[in-house]
């Protein structure tokens, strides 16, 4: 007998998650249908990591239907998911699209290693599968969501700010497969820099990341978002490691550090590049005052 994925994802998530218990395997294994509204549901991924679920916030507009987009917006240090989404609502009730903020909390994902890391190496630094990394997430809240609602969509849009700006440029560079149709990332603290010769997190030496992957990523609409007064040097959630401090000595400059390698390297590798660098005037380290630009380039 033909089982569909949904069956099939709940059939794995009891056997993945039962030591969870019935009642969080019934409110989060599978992603549920979403009513007009805001509101959250949990994320519960059998596929990932069943024992760190996800908090999902979301607006659904009245007159969203079916073949409308979906867009997903990801907080940053603070974990904020519901500020985010609080944010975002009135952009997603006047493009009419389904607005989804994962929350990657710190009793689940504490570290910046889990969260906007991507949660791609273990504790003692080594690679973990792909299919457990924070970024496949994503992935797989869209196809349960998609799958749950009857949505017509295949792909995403994604904007992320701060610690959210990192989790969104990483997930261009490691996972350029995913099917986002534009990556927006906002005033980034620091960044995985585009050079093997640079060690992981800082750079790409010891990944896997080979030129077929990076030719992907820079193939990708990506666009970088900066406040041109997010200079603060002293900010009190700027990363000033030495690593850190060598891109730069506060965000926009480690900004336009980034943008710079990555035409460098779209010009070694000669492919044409589709990332954009777009700066804001005036604009310090604020989500609200950079989504209003970011909203203008969802879909």
């Amino acid at each position: 007998m033909y089982m569909s994925r949904l069956a099939l994802l709940r059939v794995v998530a009891w056997c993945s998650v039962s030591s969870l218990g019935l009642a969080a395997l019934v409110e989060g294994a599978v992603a549920q249908e979403i009513g007009e509204g805001s509101g959250s549901f949990v994320f519960t991924d059998p596929e990932g990591n069943p024992d760190r679920p996800i908090k999902v916030w979301y607006h659904r507009p009245k007159k969203f239907r079916t073949s409308g987009s979906v867009v997903f917006v990801i907080h940053g240090k603070s974990r904020n998911a519901d500020g985010y989404r609080d944010t975002w609502v009135k952009y997603a009730e006047r493009k009419q699209y389904l607005l989804l903020c994962p929350e990657f909390s710190k009793q689940h994902y504490p570290y910046s290693r889990h969260y906007n890391l991507g949660y791609m190496v273990t504790s003692k630094g080594q690679l973990r599968d792909k299919k457990k990394w924070s970024f496949m997430a994503i992935e797989r809240i869209f196809d349960q969501v998609v799958e749950a609602n009857r949505l017509q969509a295949k792909q995403y849009s994604i904007y992320g700010h701060s610690g959210g700006g990192q989790f969104v440029h990483r997930l261009v560079v490691f996972l350029p497969e995913a099917r986002f149709k534009i990556a927006v990332s906002a005033n980034p603290g620091w960044y995985t820099m585009l050079q093997d010769g640079i060690e992981y997190p800082y750079g790409l030496g010891g990944t896997a990341v080979d030129e077929q992957q990076l030719r992907q990523s820079l193939g990708r609409r990506f666009v970088l978002l900066l406040g041109t007064a997010d200079t603060d040097p002293n900010h009190k959630s700027l990363r000033k490691t030495p690593e850190a401090m060598a891109q730069g000595p506060h965000r926009l400059a480690r900004g336009k550090s980034f943008y710079k390698g990555s035409k460098l390297l779209a010009k070694k590798l000669d492919v044409k590049s589709r990332w954009r660098l777009q700066t804001v005037p005036g604009v310090k380290h604020s989500n609200s005052k950079m989504s209003v630009h970011a909203a203008k380039l969802i879909q």
